[in-house]
């Protein structure tokens, strides 16, 4: 099925959400005031609004040094081994197969679909429509496996490092599909201080899950990533706050 890349809408339709599945991952909404979503499924939890959420994080056995069949140039799939954790099927549909060491490393494809691959056992991880494998794999060839930035997306967790996605217009129920914001002006959850103007980051390193926070400049949150600035009045900690977001 073929999804167009990005849409226009009136104001509102960043605020619908359900089960069905009408647009591919990451496609972007504009709206005529140029505020920009990307079409995003939640995870295991449901989503809050103005809370930034990111993508989920790579399965230690699937991400990396796969064992990989040697493949012809032009085959339409795939075949890797797994290491310690199964595969639901489909589990990386829409997502992405890259090589990352020894012959054909620096490819990236994506993914169309796949069988369920038991734990340690080989499958074959079929490709998009038109996207062959351009460089020839070999027995000693490695690749990792990595579901789609927008699929299972979660809230930005308070501890660990991961790429921000965005931030929901509205609530999104768990494992249902919705807008998240990436530009222009969004209210967003405030955990720290933060000044007028200045670059806001996601709280990490131990602060608020979902929440954003100034620049702290030799502090604890310097490498967390940058999501945007203030603009407007700046809010106490533990409310909404006014962002003109740039996320990508």
């Amino acid at each position: 099925m073929a999804f167009s890349t990005r849409i226009y809408a009136d104001y509102g339709m960043e605020k619908k959400t359900g089960t069905d599945k009408y647009h591919a991952l990451g496609t972007i909404l504009e709206l005529p005031d140029g505020r920009e979503f990307k079409y995003a499924k939640a995870g295991a939890v449901a989503l809050g609004q103005g809370k930034t959420v990111a993508s989920a994080a790579p399965i230690a056995h699937h991400d990396m040094d796969l064992v990989t069949a040697a493949t012809a140039v032009g085959a339409t799939s795939i075949t890797v081994t797994l290491e310690g954790t199964l595969a639901t099927e489909d589990q990386y549909a829409d997502g992405y197969i890259y090589t990352n060491d020894a012959t054909g490393e620096g490819q990236i494809y994506r993914i169309a679909g796949h069988d369920a691959i038991d734990s340690a056992g080989s499958g074959a991880i079929d490709l998009a429509e038109n996207d062959k494998v351009a460089v020839a794999t070999v027995a000693t060839t490695l690749s990792g496996l990595h579901v789609n930035p927008y699929s299972g997306v979660v809230i930005s967790p308070a501890t660990v490092v991961t790429r921000t996605v965005g931030v929901p217009a509205t609530a999104i129920a768990a494992a249902a599909y919705g807008w998240v914001q990436t530009k222009g002006l969004a209210s967003v959850l405030i955990g720290g201080t933060t000044e007028l103007g200045e670059p806001v980051r996601v709280h990490g390193n131990g602060g608020t899950a979902g929440a954003i926070i100034g620049l702290i400049r030799g502090g604890t949150n310097e490498d967390e990533q940058e999501v945007g600035v203030m603009l407007g009045v700046v809010a106490a900690s533990g409310d909404y706050g006014l962002v003109f977001l740039n996320i990508d």
